[in-house]
C-alpha cells in the first residue's frame, strides 16, 4: 500500500474518530459561541436603533419646542401692545391701571394625607388678605388662601374652593364650586340660555384671577325655580403636580377678603 493511501485512510479515520466522539461537544460549543455572538450582534443593533430614534424624537421635539416659543414670544409681544393701549386709556379716563402678574410657586406637600385637594405651596409674596388665582398648564386650577399663615392650594376637587365664572358667548354670570370629577356652577340666571358645549371662563369680577382664563365646557344643565346649575367638565387635569402660577390680579385698596362679593352674594 502507497505511502499517500495510508495517509488517506488515517484522515478518515480520525475525522471518523472525532465526528463519533467529539461531534456534540464541538457542535455544542461552536453553536454557543455563535449565539453569543448573535446576541451581542442583536443587542448592539437594538442600541444603535433607540439612540437613532431618540436622536430624530428630539430633533423633533426640539422643532415643535421652537415652533411655540415662536408663537409665545408673539403673543407675548401682542400682549405687551394691548396692555400698553389698554392703560393709555385708563389714564385718559382716570381709572386705575390694569396689571395683573403671575408667580411661580413649587409644590411642597398636601395638607393631609388622602386628600389630594389641598396642598401647601411655596409663594414668597403671599398675603394673608387675599385670595389668589391658581393655573396649571393653562387653565384654572383652584385657588390659594391662608391657612393658618401659610399658602394653601384649594384645587378644583375642593368643595369649599369657589369663583366667579361666566359661560357662552353671551357671557352668563354664575359661581363655580369645587367638586370631583365634574364642576357645579350656580347661581346662573333663570334667563340664561345655557347648553351642552358652552365654554365655561373666568369672570374675574371677584379680584381672584382675570377675565377669561379657560375653565372648562358644559355637560349639563339643570333648572329651578331661582336659578339654573351647570355641571361643568373641567380642562385641568391634575395628577401629582410639581409647580403651578398664582395669579395676582395686582387690584390696590382690597382691606379685606377678595371673595367678599361672592360671599354677600351667597347670604
Amino acid at each position: 500500500m502507497s505511502k499517500h493511501k495510508i495517509l488517506y485512510f488515517v484522515g478518515l479515520g480520525l475525522i471518523l474518530y472525532v465526528s463519533i466522539n467529539f461531534s456534540s461537544p464541538l457542535r455544542d460549543h461552536v453553536l454557543g459561541f455563535s449565539n453569543h455572538i448573535k446576541k451581542n450582534l442583536v443587542s448592539f443593533v437594538d442600541k444603535v436603533h433607540s439612540e437613532i430614534n431618540t436622536f430624530f424624537n428630539q430633533k423633533e421635539k426640539i422643532l415643535s419646542l421652537q415652533k411655540q416659543l415662536q408663537k409665545s414670544e408673539k403673543t407675548a409681544q401682542l400682549s405687551v401692545a394691548f396692555a400698553a393701549k389698554l392703560n393709555h386709556f385708563l389714564d385718559e379716563s382716570k381709572l386705575q391701571h390694569y396689571d395683573p402678574d403671575l408667580y411661580f410657586s413649587q409644590v411642597i406637600s398636601y395638607v393631609k394625607l388622602g386628600d389630594y385637594t389641598k396642598l401647601w405651596i411655596d409663594f414668597p409674596g403671599f398675603k394673608p388678605n387675599l385670595i389668589y388665582g391658581l393655573l396649571y398648564k393653562g387653565y384654572a386650577a383652584g385657588i390659594v388662601e391662608n391657612q393658618d399663615g401659610r399658602p394653601m392650594a384649594r384645587l378644583l376637587g375642593d368643595p369649599q374652593m369657589m369663583f366667579s365664572v361666566v359661560i357662552g358667548k353671551e357671557k352668563y354670570l354664575g359661581v363655580l364650586f369645587g367638586n370631583s370629577p365634574n364642576l357645579d356652577v350656580k347661581y346662573i340666571p333663570t334667563y340664561a340660555t345655557v347648553k351642552k358645549g358652552d365654554e365655561v371662563t373666568t369672570g374675574g369680577n371677584d379680584n381672584i384671577f382675570f377675565e377669561g382664563i379657560k375653565v372648562g365646557k358644559v355637560i349639563r344643565v339643570e333648572s329651578n325655580n331661582l336659578y339654573k346649575s351647570a355641571i361643568v367638565k373641567p380642562y385641568a387635569t391634575i395628577k401629582n403636580p410639581d409647580f403651578f402660577y398664582v395669579v395676582d390680579v395686582n387690584t390696590k385698596y382690597i382691606k379685606e377678603l377678595n371673595t367678599s362679593v361672592i360671599s354677600d352674594a351667597l347670604k
